[in-house]
């Protein structure tokens, strides 16, 4: 059911599938910019690419996630994020990434 799938159960996990579109977008530019001879699509259809991506993105935002929702005036508890939620998210989120 794609409905159930995109309501996010609990703010926690709302703040950090945020912070990690963020992080997804800027990683993805970034590593767009330097491989720029490479094409987007075939990134995205490589799950030895993705997967390993995906995993980069929520560590570095899991390993953050205190400070950065401070930063933000946000409230968030990293053991009520629904990780398996936010990768899944992850993956339809990358695309927007398409060319």
């Amino acid at each position: 059911n794609m409905a159930k799938e995109n309501t996010i159960e609990n703010k926690s996990t709302e703040l950090f599938y945020d912070l990690a579109c963020r992080s997804f977008s800027a990683s993805w530019n970034m590593f767009m910019e330097v491989n720029g001879d490479g094409d987007a699509n075939n990134y995205l259809d490589d799950p030895d690419f993705m997967s390993p991506f995906i995993i980069y993105v929520i560590d570095h935002i899991q390993n953050n996630f205190e400070r950065f929702t401070t930063q933000e005036g946000n409230c968030g508890d990293i053991n009520q994020v629904n990780f398996e939620q936010v990768a899944a998210l992850l993956v339809g989120y990358s695309e927007n990434f398409r060319k």
